[in-house]
């Protein structure tokens, strides 16, 4: 159960949850073996994303909830951390193509423009949630898009089930008006998933309306932080369909 703890706290969960939705977006659109190359790298980078996010959120505001409130107690190793996960980025650029390493450079400078304008962000509603939202998917389908491959269907589904994600836990850290939010999201998402289901495959279809079903059970089954941590590993639910597809 510690095991688990650390897991979220250190937002492990998230880093896994995208390297498992990146190889499922990448095999609905490319069809092949994702490079492993790729798939470290977006985990990695994810996880320097969020460490940082934490570290920001903390030079701004007095942290309130345990993930917070854990990379406050360690913001020195998790620094050190942060130096040195981008260390071994710099080792893996040689493996990657010269696509994914522009569109790479495109999505880093957008991140550090999100960085510089976060506190201006934090005080506009979901705006920081959004642009969240739209970036982790933005890091989804960078390697697909290298590839020549993109479905903007997919795009405008993955970032509105981050935005869902985003929003509900936002709602249970004291954000009131978070939570109208993530009930209008329901029926878009609904209405994208079906589409999904008949440009790709009813399974496919399925793995996504589970994402958003265990959302809606925690709001109103479990509404509160410590089901966080299911929230995020709902996003590694796609595992169940490469485990469907081997037979």
């Amino acid at each position: 159960m510690r095991f688990v703890k650390f897991f979220h706290l250190s937002s492990l969960d998230v880093v896994f949850g995208a390297m498992v939705m990146q190889s499922f977006v990448w095999s609905l659109l490319v069809g092949s073996q994702q490079p492993w190359p790729e798939i470290a790298v977006l985990g990695i980078s994810v996880w320097v994303y969020y460490l940082a996010d934490r570290q920001i959120d903390n030079l701004h505001t007095k942290p309130t909830d345990p993930i917070h409130q854990f990379h406050l107690r360690f913001q020195c190793p998790i620094r050190i951390g942060i130096v040195a996960l981008l260390g071994v980025l710099g080792c893996l650029l040689p493996y990657l193509s010269v696509e994914i390493i522009r569109l790479g450079i495109c999505l880093s400078i957008c991140m550090c423009g999100y960085g510089l304008t976060i506190l201006y962000l934090s005080q506009r509603f979901l705006a920081k949630e959004l642009l969240t939202a739209i970036l982790y998917a933005c890091g989804l389908f960078l390697p697909s898009l290298a590839a020549g491959k993109f479905s903007f269907l997919l795009f405008v589904l993955i970032s509105l089930l981050a935005l869902m994600n985003l929003t509900l836990f936002s709602w249970f850290e004291g954000k009131s008006a978070y939570r109208q939010v993530f009930t209008w999201l329901q029926a878009p998402l609904l209405f994208l998933i079906v589409s999904v289901a008949w440009q790709f495959s009813i399974p496919v279809a399925i793995c996504f309306a589970i994402i958003q079903g265990i959302h809606v059970w925690i709001y109103y089954f479990s509404p509160n932080l410590h089901r966080r941590w299911v929230g995020e590993l709902a996003f590694v639910i796609p595992l169940f369909y490469f485990v469907y597809e081997l037979f």
